[in-house]
């Protein structure tokens, strides 16, 4: 197994779990073998918990005027809410 080691100065211990999260993530939707190895001063707890936090984001909500991604991402699909106009009035 190859090995890459990344470093980093974060500012929060929120950020270093979205950056672990992220790697981890990537490498699962790439489908290689492989290991992501916290430092000593990470809480797995508190990794876990940033992790259940991410399913608050919702596609579903996001066509109802929630996050931006996905606002964006509906595109105006039956169903969804227009991205341009703020009204609640569905496109049918």
């Amino acid at each position: 197994m190859r090995k890459i080691t990344v470093h980093l100065d974060v500012a929060s211990e929120g950020k270093y779990a979205d950056i672990l999260n992220a790697i981890w993530m990537q490498l699962e939707a790439v489908g290689c073998d492989f290991t992501v190895l916290p430092d000593e001063q990470a809480v797995p707890a508190q990794l876990d918990k940033r992790w259940d936090e991410y399913s608050r984001v919702s596609w579903v909500s996001g066509g109802e005027r929630g996050t931006a991604q996905a606002i964006a991402a509906s595109g105006g699909r039956p169903g969804t809410l227009d991205p341009v106009d703020s009204s609640n009035d569905r496109i049918e």
